[in-house]
């Protein structure tokens, strides 16, 4: 149990430093084409914007994967499902997160300034984290239900009692 936690929150922080680390080379890229930006602390810049928050989505994402591929290969035949739905939950809404930002080139970035003004920006990126956080509480919680022993046996005993 503590190895899945714990490889868990290994993925986890790498992603999350994986992500910070691309997004700090991506703002010095861009600000390297424009005159006076060379004094710029490109982490503050990643905590203002809460480009923290997107990563620490794709973090938890990825942390959860790697504890149901670990659960999984502890026990393959139950094990199975929660995998697949973890990551058809987590990748569905990975898509669907990229393109209601609007990071995918979609232009879904223009339609939210249309109609919402700028004001959404600042709740798009906390409303992924949430969707991201409560999606994996529940496939958390439907994959220790789903390994509950539905019997109780006793190693000895010829019967088991039924639950």
């Amino acid at each position: 149990m503590k190895k899945k936690i714990v490889l868990s929150l290994i993925a986890f922080v790498v992603v999350l430093f994986l992500h910070a680390s691309y997004s700090i080379v991506q703002a010095e890229k861009l600000a390297e084409r424009w005159a006076g930006m060379n004094e710029t602390n490109y982490l503050t810049l990643y905590v203002e914007r809460s480009e923290y928050l997107i990563g620490a989505s794709y973090a938890l994402a990825i942390g959860f994967s790697v504890y149901a591929l670990l659960r999984f290969l502890d026990s393959r035949k139950r094990g199975l499902a929660g995998l697949v739905g973890g990551i058809t939950l987590t990748g569905v809404l990975y898509v669907a997160g990229c393109f209601l930002l609007g990071c995918c080139g979609s232009p879904m970035l223009a339609v939210y300034l249309t109609l919402f003004g700028s004001s959404f920006l600042g709740f798009a990126k906390p409303l992924t984290f949430a969707l991201t956080f409560a999606s994996i509480v529940v496939g958390w919680i439907w994959m220790e239900r789903k390994s509950v022993p539905s019997t109780d046996c006793c190693e000895g005993e010829e019967e088991c009692k039924p639950k």
